[in-house]
């Protein structure tokens, strides 16, 4: 799936809408209470903070399956951007 900008700014306002001010501190990044990778074990960019909105360490289906885990029925994927540099 990729991700547009409009996908980001949809959900920044639908937040918005619900009375949250997303980007008012509510995490934290050096430490307890914010949102982690499994993967890399640190924590997730601002933006990212923002879209997921609570802390917790997040992974892949295929990140769960890897390490033997089962991902409950039912259960919904959040949005989170991934950018790089690059060089042309």
């Amino acid at each position: 799936m990729r991700l547009c900008q409009t996908d980001v700014t949809d959900r920044i306002g639908a937040q918005l809408e619900q009375g949250v001010i997303p980007w008012h501190k509510p995490w934290i990044i050096s430490g307890k209470g914010c949102a982690i990778s499994h993967s890399t074990g640190k924590p997730y960019s601002l933006l990212n903070q923002m879209l997921l909105g609570r802390a917790g360490e997040y992974a892949t289906f295929k990140q769960i399956q890897a390490a033997g885990g089962r991902v409950r029925k039912g259960e919904k994927a959040s949005m989170i951007v991934f950018w790089k540099f690059m060089e042309s």
